[in-house]
Order: C-alpha cells, then sequence, then structure tokens
C-alpha cells in the first residue's frame, strides 16, 4: 500500500481511499459503525439492485467483527465527482444533464418494491432483506411523525418555542394536500443527496456514475428522496429543474399535483429529524435551521 486518505462526507461510517504502488486499482476501505448488520444491508442491496441502478462494484465484504477489527467491506473508486462538486463548476448544461440522469436513476430505483413500508433489515437467519414495521400507523404519518421529532429533547435543546410551534402548524396545514402515502413500498434511499451521487462525462453526456452509501434505505415513497435531491433547490435560480422531475416521470416515476410542495413538506420531517441526532457538527446544524427556515417561508396553503 502506497498511502491513504480519509474521505469526507460520511457522518456515520469512515471511508478511505487506499492507494496501492504496484499496478492494483484504487480502491475504498468502508468501516461500519454499527457493525455487521448494516454491511450485511449494503451488500445485499448492492446484490439486488446493481444490474439497474449504478453502484461502486464490492470487491470484498467481511460483515463479522474479528479481533476487535469492525465490519468492512471494499469498494472499487470511482473516478468522478459528487453533484455538489459538479454545481461548484456553475456549468449549467453540465449540471442539468446530470440532473436529468439523477432523475432517471431514481425512477429505476423506485421500481425495487417490496412486501410492505418500513425499515429495511438484513435477515440473518434467511441471509436476505426484510421489512420491519411501518415508521408510524395511522392516517397522516408526515405531520405525526414531524411531530415526533419535535418531541425529541434534542431538538427542543436546539430549537425555540416559537419555531417548534410553527413547524407543528406548518405541518398540519398541509396534511390534507398530502397523498396517501400509507401503501407505498419502493426502495428509497433516503439520503439522496449532493455528496451521495457521482456522476461523469460519458459519450459527451454528464451521467450518474455511481449512487453511494446504501445504509439508511427503507421501503416507501419515491417522493421521500425527491424532497432530498431538492433540498437545495431555488425558486429564483433553478439549477436542477424540470431536467430532473421531468426524467423521473419519463421513465416511470410518479408526481402527484402539487408535488413541490409536498416533497418540500416531506423533506422537513427529515431536516428536524438530523437535528434529533446528538453529535452534529455547528456548521452542519446551522446549515439545517437555514433549509428549515427557507420551508416555513413557502406559507400556508389556502384551503
Amino acid at each position: 500500500m502506497a498511502g491513504y486518505e480519509l474521505l469526507t462526507g460520511g457522518l456515520i461510517n469512515r471511508n478511505f481511499k487506499i492507494h496501492f504502488e504496484a499496478d492494483f486499482k484504487t480502491v475504498v476501505l468502508r468501516v461500519y459503525r454499527d457493525g455487521p448488520s448494516v454491511c450485511n444491508k449494503e451488500v445485499a442491496l448492492h446484490n439486488l439492485i446493481h444490474n439497474e441502478v449504478p453502484v461502486a462494484n464490492i470487491i470484498y465484504a467481511c460483515a463479522e467483527e474479528n479481533d476487535g477489527l469492525p465490519s468492512f467491506t471494499v469498494l472499487e473508486y470511482v473516478e468522478a465527482l459528487t453533484f455538489q462538486q459538479l454545481k461548484r463548476t456553475n456549468d449549467l448544461v453540465a449540471i442539468q444533464q446530470a440532473a436529468e440522469s439523477v432523475g432517471e436513476t431514481l425512477a429505476r430505483l423506485g421500481s425495487f418494491r417490496f412486501r410492505a413500508p418500513g425499515a429495511i433489515l438484513f435477515d440473518d437467519v434467511s441471509g436476505e432483506l426484510s421489512v420491519g414495521e411501518k415508521f408510524i400507523n395511522g392516517p397522516d404519518p408526515v405531520p405525526r411523525m414531524l411531530d415526533r421529532f419535535l418531541a425529541s429533547r434534542v431538538f427542543q435543546r436546539r430549537a425555540t418555542l416559537d419555531l417548534i410551534e410553527r413547524l407543528h402548524n406548518f405541518a398540519w396545514s398541509y396534511a390534507p394536500l398530502l397523498p396517501n402515502l400509507q401503501t407505498e413500498r419502493s426502495l428509497v434511499h433516503n439520503d439522496y443527496g449532493n455528496r451521495n451521487i457521482l456522476v461523469r462525462k460519458q459519450s459527451g453526456k454528464w451521467r450518474v456514475a455511481a449512487v453511494l452509501d446504501w445504509e439508511l434505505a427503507i421501503s416507501g415513497s419515491p417522493l421521500l428522496d425527491v424532497g432530498h435531491f431538492l433540498r437545495y433547490e431555488r425558486h429564483d435560480h433553478r439549477l436542477r429543474e424540470p431536467h430532473f422531475s421531468r426524467a423521473f416521470v419519463e421513465h416511470g416515476g410518479i408526481l402527484p399535483d402539487g408535488w413541490q410542495e409536498i416533497v418540500k413538506l416531506i423533506d422537513l420531517t427529515g431536516l428536524v429529524e438530523c437535528l434529533t441526532h446528538e453529535d452534529l457538527p455547528d456548521d452542519v446544524m446551522a446549515e439545517l435551521f437555514d433549509l428549515i427556515d427557507a420551508t416555513l417561508n413557502m406559507g400556508t396553503p389556502a384551503h
């Protein structure tokens, strides 16, 4: 081995880029914080989708923890830019082409369906993926889920009472407009953002090269991933749209009426959920609160 470097961006697991002196290709060593179950889940998901969705090939996996060593995988190193890096180039044509490919990729991802909505787990007995209980039962799952996160002591320590009340009222004001998500059971990446999507120029056009980091994947509505990818899209400075959503629909994705506001509300639950975690860098917290404020500025709908 000639050297290694810690790759930035991962808040849960650690990823190291490994260089070799000989004619061996560069690889990525992915070390799992939460052990064998997460490692096995990612490997199983890769095996399920790799023919339809671009992912980094897994060269070797060791889920069992031995002699104090954690679970890990060795993956191919994909020579590409993150969508975030491409966006910073301000190359509008490249960004639009890549966004179109991201929409197509998400539609392909949503074509994988499970028996029910819920957390995707790895069953050690059967050696297969399974689905756990729903995250929340009954009507109005989105505002009720948001209320659950608002009740977190960690979030309440970080937010003002005024903000908590505004978030509660905002979510419930949109509840009548939300589609029924209770029966949605598509594969959802659940962290389908700028840092986890690698893109590169192929045959003269920017395309998705790999979607990374599958440990948070769930069975549910693709609208979660739509909202996450459009998290940083601004109405007065559109980069991804309408190229992303058009490609998503053209390749089989479904967007309900009023989907732009609906996915913002759904993504709001994700923003608040992130703020329920104890260990968050200050810059990440500030960014999350800025995004929450931008969503609240949409205003309440007219019924």
